[in-house]
Formats: C-alpha cells, sequence, structure tokens
C-alpha cells in the first residue's frame, strides 16, 4: 500500500511568508532539518522565529508525528510529547498517520530511516541540482504488509535504539571534555613550571 493511503503528507511552512528579522512577535521554536538525526528530535540544534503572520496549525508537531527531512540524508524522526509545538519548515514534511491500525508510527520512523527507503529516494533526484525530494515522492512510497504486532514491537526496539545513541554520543561528548581539560591543565602546569 501507498502512504498516502493510511497517512497524510503535509508540506512544511513556508518560512520567509510568516517572518520578519526587522519586526517585532511572537518567537517559537523551529523544527530545522539539522535537529533531526538519527531518528530523532535533538533540542539543542532546533531553531528559533520571530512570527509576524499566524501559522496553520497543521504545520506544528503533535505527538505520533513523523517528520522526515526532504534533503539529504532524508532522515525522520518521531515526535514525542517531548517535541510537540514546534514549526515545521518547507524543508521538511509532516506524517500523520490516519489509522494507526494499519501503521504504527514508530514504525513508520523506523521504515523512513533505512537504506532501503533512502535508496529509492536519492533515485527520485538523481541528475537534480537541488537533491530536494517532493511531497509526491514520499506520498508515493511503498509501505509494506507487516502485521500490527511487529510492527509495534519494531518500532519500540527503534526509538529505545535511539535513546541508547543519543546516550553514547553524549558520553562521548563528556568524555571529549574531561580528556581536553585533562589535557589543557598539564598545559597550564607545565608552563607555571617553566
Amino acid at each position: 500500500m501507498k502512504l498516502d493511503e493510511i497517512a497524510s503528507v503535509i508540506a512544511g511552512q513556508i518560512m520567509t511568508r510568516v517572518t520578519d528579522e526587522n519586526s517585532q512577535g511572537k518567537a517559537i521554536q523551529v523544527l530545522v532539518p539539522k535537529a533531526i538525526s538519527e531518528g530523532i528530535i535533538v533540542k539543542e540544534d532546533l531553531g528559533v522565529a520571530v512570527l509576524t503572520k499566524e501559522v496553520d496549525d497543521d504545520k506544528y508537531t503533535k505527538e505520533g508525528d513523523v517528520i522526515i527531512k526532504l534533503s539529504t540524508p532524508y532522515d525522520a524522526a518521531y515526535v514525542t510529547a517531548d517535541n510537540v509545538g514546534l514549526v515545521v519548515p518547507s524543508f521538511c514534511a509532516v506524517i500523520r498517520i490516519i489509522n494507526a491500525n494499519q501503521l504504527d508510527a514508530k514504525y513508520l520512523s523506523a521504515f523512513l530511516n533505512t537504506s532501503y527507503v533512502r535508496n529509492q529516494l536519492i533515485a527520485k533526484v538523481v541528475g537534480s541540482n537541488r537533491p530536494m525530494i517532493k511531497i509526491t515522492d514520499v506520498r508515493a512510497l511503498e509501505i509494506p504488509k507487516v502485521s500490527v504486532q511487529d510492527m509495534k514491537d519494531i518500532g519500540e526496539a527503534y526509538m529505545l535504539s535511539g535513546k541508547k545513541k543519543s546516550t553514547l554520543h553524549e558520553m562521548i561528548a563528556t568524555e571529549s571534555k574531561l580528556m581536553e581539560s585533562i589535557v589543557l591543565e598539564s598545559i597550564k602546569e607545565g608552563l607555571d613550571n617553566e
């Protein structure tokens, strides 16, 4: 079955139409493409924009949405309760499941992040100057028939894997800072002893 038979795929907001750097307005968080990585939304990478016009309600993230980047590497992320209310820009699309008995959103996020899907999407933009996929390409994706229970199990396992990866990245960053601190302290001591 095609994705658009079981989900609605909505283009993100063209931000230049609703923002103006020189005006005062309401500051909101924007789900910029770099904030989507390995199936998760990285809070530290969210953008901020000042709205001068209203944004349609369907352009804000809702729990259970799947957001896909329309530019390479075409990452997708499941929206958790922590990430509700972010404006989705035009470089991304919102996928909202119509019937959870036909497709699990967490599974969809895992499915969209596979090399199988990425290769299909890359094939759509070969030879293009701007390697952005179209909303119609996302809507036309074929979703394999998998049992609902398998989808739920795979989706949960994928979310857990994403949390593990995020924790590991944090540990690596902390370890790097610790080692740099140790090295810099030794340099300082060496210079003080001269």
